[in-house]
């Protein structure tokens, strides 16, 4: 295949990953937002850490590697920006690749500019709740990347019998389990579709070596992380990530039930709009104020070295603004499997390319060759079969029903040609599919270059506040928000909000020693009234505010957007 065809496919894509980029803004989601502060936290030494104590929820390839390119001083945001725009732009390389060993050099073609197109495969887009889902994904172009250059070389290695072909897919498949949770169930599928391809082709035993040698790699890739998930959470352990999502009033949850029931928490949030009883869940006090229930935001040994979940009480607030998610709490049926994983699809790819990709991958893919396809596939169902029901962990079919629908594609515009005598409508039809697949980016682009949509509004504003912050606060100043962005911008050390009330969160900031509490209208807010749309409240070490007490304030600083207030001690 032409290398300047697949380069100029690369970059148009990634040309088009950057407009969007542009005009998104100051925006900065939530898991963005937690994924630079640990790179942050990396960088300055202080370990892979979120809201100042050890993390597991979270995977830390994206993270370590934010960290280490913002060594020479280039600025986190746009370093984990622009990696994840390149990493969606070359995820159409190994996607070419093994679309042109299971089919045709013109299909290959064909799914390189579907999956360019597909907005759902685009950094940061779409954003805009109330047309589009919010499917930002930080992680998921470096995972994508990763399990399918894993599947692309696997297969080459299988054919070639290179050692360095293996070694690779080693590599890439502990990395695709270092990216997201996911993969820990694609990386293992990889190496079993390698010894079905091995066992397929009956090669001498002695060729296992090249097998071995990539599951060595991978074990020794990933072995590091292991480590430190035994040493933070005090147990063996794959991932933090069930664990940190089950409640905080069960003290030894299985992973079955706590998949279970963090499932359903985060069901409703994502499918009926319910966001007070997901903040609820996540961002409780423990009982004694002094650190959060969830071990979602770190993890606290006891003496026993333990880290055990601790029971607390609810407190419901305010449903944010800022989820891409309609509030409410209307209670309704749970919803089936089938249901759910109909509607996730629904909401990362239109039907008739879902219609396109599944009849190309039936008519066209060698049943044999099809089988890598596989581990891809598995790693996006099976979490919603055992877990929740999210759009973006089923953003892994997406590359495959590129594939697919390339294959019809180019098999249509071939029976056009031979027909009607329509010259190059092998490559036209795949092109005026991606016009197609491409327009709700396009249209969201355009709408967002006034920078007038809520979420660039209320971004723009948490900006301005985060950089009052950086020019008022002491050095080391800690700044508790429930946005991370508010801490992003005003380059200081985060601790997340609890919902609680404001006696108990004073107190708990006192505790770790924050310098300052934002609050804001369009996030829960222990105040229903607050007097501009974002307020700060200054603590010293002896700030103090009795349970029952009203919230009585020193004026500071006074602007339409904010309001700064020092919170008095005893003696004032």
């Amino acid at each position: 295949m032409n290398r300047r065809t697949i380069a100029a496919i690369a970059a148009g894509a990634l040309a088009f990953r950057l407009a969007l980029m542009v005009v998104r803004g100051d925006y900065i989601v939530y898991d963005e937002g937690y994924y630079l502060l640990l790179a942050r936290s990396v960088g300055a030494g202080a370990g892979f850490a979120l809201n100042g104590l050890p993390h597991a929820a979270l995977s830390p390839l994206q993270p370590l590697m934010v960290a280490a390119l913002t060594l020479p001083g280039v600025p986190d945001l746009w370093v984990s920006r622009l990696m994840g725009a390149l990493s969606s732009a070359l995820l159409i390389v190994p996607v070419m690749a093994v679309t042109r060993r299971l089919v045709s050099d013109r299909a290959a073609l064909a799914a390189g500019l579907l999956v360019a197109a597909a907005p759902a495969l685009m950094s940061f887009t779409p954003f805009f709740p109330g047309r589009s889902w919010n499917l930002y994904f930080g992680t998921e172009p470096l995972y994508l990347l990763a399990v399918l250059s894993a599947t692309a070389i696997g297969m080459e290695a299988v054919a070639s019998g290179s050692v360095w072909r293996y070694a690779a897919t080693g590599a890439l498949a502990a990395a695709a389990y270092l990216c997201r949770a996911e993969g820990i169930v694609a990386a293992p599928l990889i190496f079993l579709a390698m010894a079905g391809d091995l066992m397929r082709r009956r090669v001498p035993w002695r060729e296992w070596r090249r097998f071995a040698i990539a599951a060595l790699v991978a074990v020794l890739t990933v072995a590091p992380y292991v480590a430190y998930l035994r040493t933070t959470l005090g147990r063996w352990a794959f991932s933090g990530r069930v664990q940190a999502a089950s409640r905080g009033d069960r003290p030894t949850p299985t992973t079955r039930e706590a998949a279970r029931h963090g499932g359903s928490v985060l069901e409703d949030f994502v499918w009926r709009g319910n966001v007070g009883r997901f903040t609820s869940e996540l961002h409780r006090l423990a009982p004694d104020g002094s650190r959060m229930a969830s071990q979602y935001w770190g993890v606290v040994r006891d003496e026993q070295g333990t880290s055990p979940e601790q029971p607390a009480a609810r407190h419901t607030g305010p449903a944010a603004i800022d989820s891409g998610v309609p509030i409410g709490t209307t209670a309704l049926p749970p919803m089936s499997t089938l249901a759910g994983l109909w509607r996730g699809l629904r909401a990362v790819m239109p039907l008739w390319f879902m219609v396109l990709g599944i009849a190309g991958l039936a008519l066209w893919a060698r049943k044999a060759d099809a089988l890598w396809l596989a581990p891809v596939a598995a790693a996006a169902v099976i979490p919603v079969l055992f877990s929740y029901i999210e759009p973006r962990v089923l953003l892994g079919l997406v590359p495959l029903t590129a594939i697919g629908a390339g294959c019809l594609a180019v098999a249509a515009g071939e029976q056009l040609a031979r027909h009607f005598g329509v010259r190059h409508a092998w490559s036209a039809v795949p092109a005026l599919l991606a016009l197609l697949l491409v327009w709700p980016a396009v249209r969201d682009g355009l709408d967002a270059r006034s920078n007038r949509t809520p979420l660039q509004q209320v971004a723009t504003a948490q900006r301005a506040v985060g950089h009052w912050l950086n020019d008022n606060l002491p050095p080391n100043a800690l700044v508790m928000s429930w946005h991370p962005a508010i801490a992003i911008w005003a380059r200081r050390d985060w601790r997340v909000l609890p919902e609680d009330s404001l006696a108990r969160i004073v107190n708990y900031a006192r505790r770790l020693g924050v310098g300052a509490i934002v609050l804001s209208r369009v996030n829960p807010s222990p105040i229903a009234d607050l007097p501009r749309p974002f307020t700060v409240l200054l603590l010293d070490s002896a700030s103090v505010l009795p349970d029952g007490a009203g919230l009585s304030v020193e004026p500071v600083f006074t602007a339409p957007l904010l309001f700064v207030g020092r919170l008095p001690g005893p003696s004032r």
